[in-house]
């Protein structure tokens, strides 16, 4: 697969499955823009990117011969979603593809479920990517471009303690499918991908944190929950993502990336 001379904004993009996108879409041949915080309290008990792991992943896209941008973009934010679109296209005459990667994951029973992490939930995972895809829509549509969300199989099915990350990412599949149908007449594709567990910053202080039992027990979640038996990898995630930007007549896709712990 080729992207050669393809132009693609991905958020979400220092380190991690966004950081494995940006560089597999570089090994295509694309310019990429990529987007991520540049610091700053997140809410959430976890850290995320930096600037400086932006920067990093940026000219790690341009070792691969291509050309890129590093943005600072909450995509929370509506001018900061705007902004991001609009420097992508600015710089490079056009905007092939969107990949919305930002987001954020908090587990916790219902009883306990803190008010203003649902929230967060809402406006990072759902929120943003319908931020981002209303800000890139009329920059897609020129280049009969495509957009690929990165959902979760949690998007698929409930699991316990998983009340607001299940449903944030149950409302990106919904949007994916809503937009699919609304953009297809303009020639502009919708997808997303529904990665499993993977070993990034967000998953392993989820499930491999000292009070869940470490490493130990989130190797055992793995040989428990994935049928082929390891955990995917941001490459898994990339080559799907590829696929759906390269793909002409699939649209309206959640594509399970997952190693079968779901199959529908």
């Amino acid at each position: 697969m080729t992207l050669r001379g393809k132009n693609a904004l991905v958020t979400g993009a220092a380190r991690g499955i966004g950081r494995g996108i940006a560089l597999a879409l570089a090994d295509a041949g694309a310019n990429v823009a990529l987007g991520d915080l540049a610091g700053g309290a997140s809410g959430l008990t976890y850290e995320l990117a930096g600037r400086a792991e932006l920067e990093l992943a940026a000219k790690d896209v341009e070792a691969r011969g291509v050309r890129s941008l590093a943005l600072a973009c909450d995509v929370r934010s509506a001018e900061q979603a705007a902004s991001a679109v609009e420097e992508t296209a600015r710089a490079w005459g056009s905007l092939d593809l969107l990949v919305n990667n930002a987001g954020v994951v908090h587990f916790d029973g219902l009883a306990s479920f803190p008010e203003e992490r649902w929230d967060l939930l809402f406006d990072v995972n759902v929120k943003g990517t319908f931020l981002m895809c209303r800000a890139a829509v009329t920059k897609l549509t020129p280049a009969k471009g495509a957009i690929v969300n990165i959902a979760s199989v949690a998007g698929k099915r409930g699991y316990a303690g998983g009340s607001g990350y299940c449903a944030s990412k149950f409302a990106v599949v919904g949007l994916t499918q809503a937009l699919a149908m609304e953009l297809a007449p303009q020639g502009v594709r919708v997808n997303a991908v529904c990665p499993g567990i993977l070993g990034t910053h967000m998953w392993h202080h989820h499930l491999a944190s000292p009070e869940r039992g470490g490493q130990a027990a989130y190797e055992a979640a793995i040989a428990r929950m994935v049928p082929l038996g390891r955990e995917q990898t941001p490459e898994d995630i990339a080559q799907a993502v590829l696929y759906l930007a390269s793909a002409p007549n699939v649209t309206g896709v959640a594509l399970n990336v997952a190693g079968g712990m779901e199959v529908w």
